[in-house]
């Protein structure tokens, strides 16, 4: 199955994904060459010339379309990506219905105008200097590179929240598929390719490259044409990115998403009102795709005593009652197995669940337990644990609490269980400096696209903690501002001209305007 860069010869690699469910080898898939990642981004480059003067409607038509086309092949593709992650249908189901949703919403946010963020202020003669005449708005950034997640390979896959948000600014994208999944990968590339071609979007708008090699990933990010990246992985992988963009004669911004601890702040009230029902909502947070996703509860933080010992006992029960499932690759399984071996050598941290690795594929649903000087001393104890596994962390005194959260690395985020009245200003104060969304007597797995989500949080969470991979406001990544100077009307971008011939809302003179008229009835008037 090729990769889909139109023209080009192949050069005999392939690779092969295992499937974690039968342990089978799927297809060989040929591994994208230099010269087509050159040729993607170059056909990109050009595309991005004629997308950027597409008007609102044209992007959201495409958006629409892209989505109409993914649910054409919804089953076809919800099936592969079962067999090649293992994960389960109705996850996956639930997954396909929100990758075409968030299409949608970026196709109605674009028809709304506000991303372009049109700004007029009229030249005012009478102001000491005097002021021109300035214009403002958002351009797409251009070409961006896509590197798609293990974990979520239709949401955060080929065409999910990176490649939508991307679209939706007007920017091409440039997809390197994950290895795990190529043949889910490539059904959804087809979709794409299909939608774009009904709309009569540039050829270059979207090319998928399939490679299981970092050689590959490192040659699309200093491809000279590529203008951003958005990744979803593990840390060191999105931090190689990061290094090597920066490196670049021009650098670039990398939108990494990648390891979170995901922090559980328990207090005694909240154990005394609604324990046992905390341990098994908790458990199932945790064991959901079998702990493997980016917001997984990984740190516990249960007080001492009677109440905190009784959570304990209740979330071992319910992890080893709970169900098991394949992780996505032997290579993720080894890694948190060799993680938790670790973390239970250390003295003051003992195994209360788990911990044993029951196949290539397969590791027990662990729960670790840490002391609060274990804690302390143990930098890897404040490392993410990906998969079906959680540390607990006991801490006795709110001031011994404070000083184990003020360890935490930046996650994307930081979950509280605590009663009404409960003095907890510092805990939450110091929760908003590691974290990008905070959860109340809730829990943090499951993201809701809209409009007011932050996907994101300070480093290693993210690569950049101002932006969000999740919601509206992931279009921002591939968005800058232009500002036109005394420029006459014929020349501005119709978003900018006097006339408003877009109907956009705009912010004239310091004061919003509806859709439609003129922009010359502010402080235009009042400087003439």
């Amino acid at each position: 199955m090729p990769s889909h860069v139109p023209g080009q010869t192949a050069e005999p690699t392939t690779f092969r994904a295992t499937s974690p469910l039968t342990g089978q080898e799927g297809p060989p898939i040929r591994e994208a060459t230099s010269a087509e990642v050159t040729a993607a981004v170059a056909a990109a480059t050009d595309a991005y010339r004629v997308l950027r003067t597409w008007p609102p409607s044209r992007l959201a038509a495409l958006l629409d379309a892209v989505a109409a086309a993914l649910e054409d092949r919804s089953g076809e593709i919800v099936a592969s990506a079962h067999q090649e992650t293992g994960l389960p249908v109705p996850a996956l189901e639930g997954e396909a219905v929100r990758t075409t949703g968030q299409l949608r919403m970026f196709s109605r946010l674009v028809l709304t105008g506000r991303p372009l963020e049109a700004t007029i202020d009229h030249a005012d003669p009478g102001a000491r200097p005097p002021r021109p005449d300035l214009r403002r708005m958002n351009v797409p950034l251009g070409p961006v590179a896509v590197f798609g997640a293990s974990n979520f390979p239709l949401a955060f896959g080929v065409a999910g929240g990176d490649t939508a948000s991307a679209l939706a600014a007007g920017c091409p994208v440039v997809v390197k598929g994950h290895p795990l999944h190529p043949v889910t990968s490539a059904l959804c590339a087809e979709a794409v390719h299909a939608a774009l071609g009904d709309v009569a979007a540039p050829a270059g708008t979207f090319a998928l490259l399939q490679g299981g090699s970092h050689a590959l990933a490192r040659r699309l990010v200093a491809e000279p044409g590529v203008k951003a990246v958005g990744f979803t992985g593990s840390t060191a992988g999105g931090r190689a990115l990061y290094d090597l963009a920066a490196a670049r004669p021009e650098p670039i911004p990398v939108y990494a998403e990648m390891g979170s601890v995901n922090p559980v702040v328990i207090t005694d009230p909240a154990l005394r009102a609604r324990g046992a029902r905390i341990g098994k909502e908790l458990a199932a947070s945790l064991l959901l795709r079998t702990g493997q996703l980016c917001t997984s509860p990984g740190l516990l933080f249960v007080p001492d005593g009677e109440r905190g010992d009784t959570l304990v006992d209740e979330l071992r029960r319910e992890l080893t009652a709970g169900g098991r499932g394949p992780m996505l690759s032997a290579g993720m399984a080894g890694a948190l197995t060799s993680a938790l071996e670790e973390a239970c050598a250390t003295p003051g941290v003992r195994l209360a669940a788990g911990g044993r690795r029951l196949s290539d594929v397969e590791v027990e649903n662990t729960l670790v337990v840490a002391d609060a000087d274990a804690f302390l001393a143990r930098p890897h104890l404040r490392e993410e644990y990906f998969g079906p596994a959680s540390i607990v962390v006991r801490y006795g005194s709110p001031a011994r609490l404070l000083s184990m959260l003020d360890l935490l690395p930046g996650s994307l985020t930081f979950t509280l269980h605590a009663e009404p009245g409960e003095d907890l200003d510092p805990v939450v104060a110091l929760a908003a400096e590691r974290a990008g969304r905070i959860v109340w007597n809730d829990y943090p797995t499951g993201v809701a696209v809209t409009e007011a989500m932050h996907h994101g949080g300070p480093y290693p969470a993210t690569s950049s903690a101002a932006h969000t991979s999740v919601g509206s406001a992931a279009i921002r990544r591939f968005l800058r501002p232009v500002a036109y100077q005394n420029t006459p009307d014929s020349l501005l971008p119709e978003a900018l001209r006097e006339g408003n011939p877009l109907g956009l809302p705009r912010l004239v003179d310091s004061e919003w305007t509806s859709g439609g008229g003129s922009a010359s009835s502010s402080r235009a008037g009042a400087a003439g």
